[in-house]
């Protein structure tokens, strides 16, 4: 793989880049394709929640073909935030603090500044045929209470400056995943991890559970102490402190 890998596209104005992506996978598209939007008018988050796509932050959806089963694929979330965190950590200045919160936000000083949203299609095997990365990154137009690269920088940033940064990160580690497995990764993102033995709350559809925060294991699974008990969980709303 090389820089060649990305073939980048980018629009003025598209509901979801998402679905873009998806419509030119369907029909046989290889990895490596890139699309960017300057802003979406039905960019969604995980969950299905509303993602607002203003313009001047990054709005970027790539296409990728790991051989894997469908088990594995949820790693690839864990491999693009370490990814979009090693882009992000050129460019901040030192003064602010960064961290990984699970499953995959980024936060600068607690706060948020990107969102990542993973989308699979499985072939008849229960293989991964493709995966779909959807990146927000908060530059020039942070929503209320959130954070955005602009504030934090080192020095002047372009918005397709740090899109080229983040994608020549992504293919290292999507590699590197590729070629060692998901140990170094899961090595990687503790040292980062939000929220490490404190308190959290875990909250399922149905139900909260109240816990202390211990990691991740070797599938990417939350650990948490629940009453004394430890336990794994693979899907919920996190939440740490009074929230």
């Amino acid at each position: 793989m090389s820089d060649s890998f990305w073939r980048v596209q980018v629009l003025g104005t598209t509901p979801s880049t998402q679905d873009m992506v998806r419509n030119m996978a369907d029909a046989g598209e290889p990895e490596g394709l890139a699309i960017q939007s300057l802003q979406q008018t039905k960019g969604r988050g995980r969950h299905g929640n509303e993602w607002a796509s203003p313009m001047g932050n990054l709005y970027l959806s790539v296409l990728l073909r790991p051989t894997c089963k469908a088990d594995v694929a949820g790693q690839v979330a864990f491999v693009t935030g370490l990814a979009l965190s090693d882009a992000i950590g050129e460019v901040m200045d030192v003064s602010h603090t960064k961290t990984l919160k699970w499953p995959n936000d980024i936060l600068i000083d607690g706060k948020k500044i990107s969102g990542i949203l993973l989308e699979s299609k499985l072939d008849k095997h229960g293989r991964v045929d493709y995966l779909i990365i959807g990146t927000g990154v908060n530059i020039f137009a942070p929503p209320e209470g959130t954070e955005g690269l602009d504030r934090i920088k080192k020095e002047r940033l372009a918005v397709n400056t740090f899109r080229d940064l983040y994608l020549e990160k992504l293919l290292d580690r999507y590699t590197s995943w590729q070629n060692k497995g998901f140990a170094p990764v899961r090595e990687a993102w503790l040292k980062q991890a939000h929220g490490m033995d404190k308190n959290m709350k875990i909250r399922l559809p149905e139900i909260t559970y109240e816990g202390i925060f211990r990691g991740i294991d070797e599938t990417g699974a939350l650990i948490a102490d629940v009453d004394g008990t430890q336990r794994t969980f693979t899907a919920g709303e996190v939440h740490f402190g009074a929230n």
